[in-house]
């Protein structure tokens, strides 16, 4: 039931041409005992114009792995980071970003300081939602296949660098996102503009939904019923991420404005889709809050470290 969730195409991006069934389930699986996990998120469409699709998402996961017991980081760029730090505190979560600095145009220069970021984690789990990843020319784009290189630093040099001992997961919606390289060959047989966006970074498990955010609950989704436990946020929490990263500068993927919408879709579907997700998990206890719990470890507060019908994506 998950999987016709996450399905669902209310924006017609045609995401059943290259939909993964059983993603959402392979992927809480490897997560599910996961102990240090880092995330990373922000897809921008132009100058200061980072997408509201995303942050939310990446949040309600790294929640749901932290009650779980692990350890759990984020890593994105400048543009990016006040949108995170802002969904996070939304919920109560600690703040924990890793700034990554190299710019687009530095490929060794970003290799290696992905190698860097991923050893001073000792990470062992390495989640991409909603980050734009290279296409064969080594481009970033849009939906539209505008470049956007500019603007989104290169992230994918984690996914690219990690040793295969790291289990990696990437959560996308257009085909121009870290991970879609499993279904690129799909991507591309779909025709129009998506042999140009289509990304050929790999991930070892891909999640593919009508918008990314809905990808990151639908795992969410499977952890609960993993685990028994309730691990999807409530509505109220939603709302209240969506409505920090837009006061933090967040727009909608669709409209480019800001506004309480997610990839051109208003808040009462995202927040239905977090209901219709809740009643695939089981008995609850009916709030959506994840449980009390104590981490192993809990990092604090570190400044901003040492650092989506063709969407317009």
């Amino acid at each position: 039931m998950i999987d016709h969730l996450l399905a669902l195409d209310p924006g017609g991006r045609g995401i059943g041409r290259f939909f993964v069934a059983g993603g959402a389930a392979s992927a809480a699986r490897a997560l599910i005992r996961a102990r240090r996990v880092l995330i990373t998120t922000g897809f921008s469409l132009g100058p200061g114009l980072p997408e509201t699709d995303g942050p939310p998402g990446a949040v309600a996961l790294g929640r749901a792995l932290r009650a779980l017991g692990a350890r759990v980081g984020y890593v994105t760029d400048p543009v990016a980071v006040p949108v995170i730090k802002a969904a996070l505190e939304a919920v109560g979560e600690p703040v924990d970003i890793t700034t990554f600095t190299s710019g687009a145009d530095a490929s060794g220069e970003a290799e290696g300081e992905a190698r860097r970021v991923l050893a001073a984690g000792r990470t062992t789990h390495l989640v991409a939602i909603e980050r734009p990843g290279r296409t064969r020319d080594g481009d970033y784009r849009s939906a539209r296949a505008e470049s956007i290189r500019a603007w989104n630093g290169p992230l994918d040099a984690l996914f690219l660098v990690a040793s295969p001992r790291i289990v990696t997961v990437g959560i996308g919606d257009g085909g121009n996102e870290i991970g879609m390289g499993n279904v690129r060959a799909r991507i591309v047989r779909a025709g129009g503009l998506l042999p140009e966006v289509a990304s050929v970074v790999r991930v070892q498990h891909l999640v593919v939904a009508g918008t990314s955010n809905w990808g990151a609950y639908g795992v969410v989704a499977e952890l609960s019923r993993l685990s028994g436990r309730s691990l999807l946020h409530s509505g109220a929490d939603e709302r209240a991420m969506v409505e920090a990263c837009v006061a933090a500068g967040a727009v909608d993927g669709i409209t480019r404005r800001r506004e309480l919408t997610v990839d051109g879709l208003p808040l009462a579907a995202h927040l239905g889709m977090l209901e219709l997700l809740r009643l695939c998990t089981g008995p609850g206890d009916g709030r959506g809050r994840a449980p009390h719990h104590t981490p192993r470890t809990r990092r604090t507060e570190s400044a901003t470290s040492r650092r989506k019908r063709g969407s317009p994506r």
